[in-house]
This record gives structure tokens, sequence and C-alpha cells, in this order.
């Protein structure tokens, strides 16, 4: 088997088609030995993917676009995530989501992983004509820090990853008042990205992973969660199954795995504008300046001829 490794900005529900083609064995029918580490910090898988440590990368495409013409080029080839994962959790009951629910709100954002949950939040605002100076919002710090300080009674709203919404709720810390994965909309939030030479090598190992992570993907979207408990228990072991469960059939309805794991033009435009409007790039990128479809493409000719 040939070795393909990926190192990761972390372990999230949200990437479980990767670990569910390992339990499935879609990766040894393409002759593959996948593996994948967090490193920490997690700005290390780009030092993990230009030394030929790991294969790929898998993250928000936001950081191959502001290394694009500036550092060095990176060429995303397949998506995990379809939509932005974090939770929007309010002190107080919710009736109905709007975004309106924000106003006059001190809103603490996620940002131990990077950027981008509040660039995707503060786009999606904008999107609907929020104005944001009748807000405030405290981004940056650590998920551990706000979580803690925001059950203490800092704040009045919270975003944050599923599991750490989950834990304030049921500790009544908090109230859920929306998902962004439900409200958000589609861009590329999670992908696997490598340097062109990995790309451009004959032995297609990002073709073939891309094979396995397709056919992982359609089978989570058509079986409920519960039908991979053993595969919930693995990766999750000190978290309640039926907890990640729920979670992974909240993503399933909420369109978080697409049809297929290729990067669509229209959603990686839309995400390019609102990293572009937040200052990230001077202009947004063409798709294939920063997408490179070959793996998409080899993987529909491997998944066709096993049809």
């Amino acid at each position: 088997m040939d070795r393909f490794h990926i190192s990761a900005t972390g372990h999230s529900i949200n990437y479980f088609p990767e670990y569910l083609a390992r339990e499935l064995g879609y990766y040894a029918d393409v002759d593959l030995d996948v593996t994948a580490e967090v490193p920490q910090p997690w700005p290390r898988v780009l030092k993990d993917i230009d030394s030929g440590v790991a294969q790929a990368a898998l993250g928000g495409i936001w950081v191959p676009s502001i290394y694009k013409h500036h550092v060095k080029d990176y060429y995303a080839f397949a998506q995990v995530s379809a939509r932005c994962p974090m939770v929007l959790v309010s002190r107080t009951p919710i009736e109905k989501f709007s975004w309106s629910i924000l106003e006059d709100k001190i809103v603490i954002v996620s940002g131990g992983n990077g950027a981008s949950p509040f660039l995707f939040l503060e786009g999606c605002l904008k999107e609907a004509g929020f104005d944001l100076s009748k807000s405030r919002f405290v981004h940056d710090f650590a998920t551990p820090m706000i979580a803690e300080c925001f059950a203490g009674g800092w704040g009045d709203m919270i975003v944050v990853d599923p599991l750490t919404a989950s834990t304030l709720v049921m500790e009544g810390k908090g109230h859920l008042a929306g998902s962004l994965a439900e409200y958000g909309g589609a861009v590329p939030w999670s992908v696997y990205y490598s340097p062109a030479s990995v790309l451009e090598h004959e032995d297609h190992l990002p073709g073939r992973f891309t094979a396995a992570l397709q056919r992982a993907t359609t089978w989570i979207r058509e079986h409920d969660a519960a039908v991979a408990q053993d595969v919930v228990e693995k990766y999750w072991p000190n978290i309640e199954k039926n907890i990640i469960i729920g979670l992974i059939n909240s993503f399933r309805k909420y369109g978080m795995w697409d049809e297929n794991v290729r990067i669509k033009e229209n959603e990686l435009s839309r995400w390019q504008g609102i990293i572009t409007n937040a200052g990230l790039l001077h202009r947004p990128l063409n798709y294939h300046e920063i997408v490179d479809s070959r793996p998409f493409d080899y993987a529909s000719h491997i998944i066709s001829k096993r049809d």
C-alpha cells in the first residue's frame, strides 16, 4: 500500500467522512494507507506538506488563498465540509432564528483555530444587510477560554463548535440559538490541499484518496449515523455516542456533506468574496488559481469503473 498522510487543523465531526472511509475499507480498496495527525500549533500543517511529512493538509481554503502569490502556491483538490459547523448559543432562550437576534448583543466568536468563524459570521451578516455597528464582537480567543468565560457570565451570545455548544446547553449555561450549518449557506469550509508536486505525481495519491472520500461521503448521506456507531465510539471514545450521532445527523440534514466532494465554483466564489471584503485578499482568486480538479476527475473515473 502507498502511504497518504494528512496534517489536519483539528479533529472534527464535520470531518467524519474521512474517518468513515478508513473504517469501511475504502482506502484499502484504492491501495492506500491513510494516516492523519493534528499538529500543534495548527499552522504546522504547512510545514508538514512543504517538507513531505504529509501529502495533504486539511483545513480552511482561506489559508492557501492568502498564501497564493505571497508565500507559496497550494491547491485544494477535495472538500470534506460544505458548511460552517459553528453553532450560536444565547444566554437567553430564542424562539425563532434570524440574524437580528444579534442586535445590541456582545457576541463572542471562537478563533483558536484560525480566523474563519468570525470572517464567515461577518460575511453572512453583511449579506443579510445587518448593521454590524449595532453589536459588539469579541473574537480571536481560544475556544476553552471563551466557553469558560461565557459560562461564568461574559457576553450575551457565543459562536463555538457543536460539541462545545452542546456542553454549554446541557450544563444549563446557554440556549441553542441557531446552527451556521443551517442558516449560513454553502461554502467550501474544509478542504484538502497540497503543493503542486504532490498533485502532479504519477501515483495519483490525491485522486485515489478523493475516490475513497467520495464513497464515504455518499455513504453517510444515505445512512443514519447510528448505523456507524462503532466508528463514532472509536473516534470519540470519551463522549456519549448519542451526542455525536445526533450532531452527525443534524449535519446530514443541513447539507454539510454535498452530493460530491468536488469544490463548487459558485460556493468558492462566495467565500472568496467574503474574505476579500474582509481584507484577506486584494481580489477574489479565479477557480483554477486555487483549485486543482484533476484528483476529483481521477476519482470519478475510479468510481465509475467500480460501478
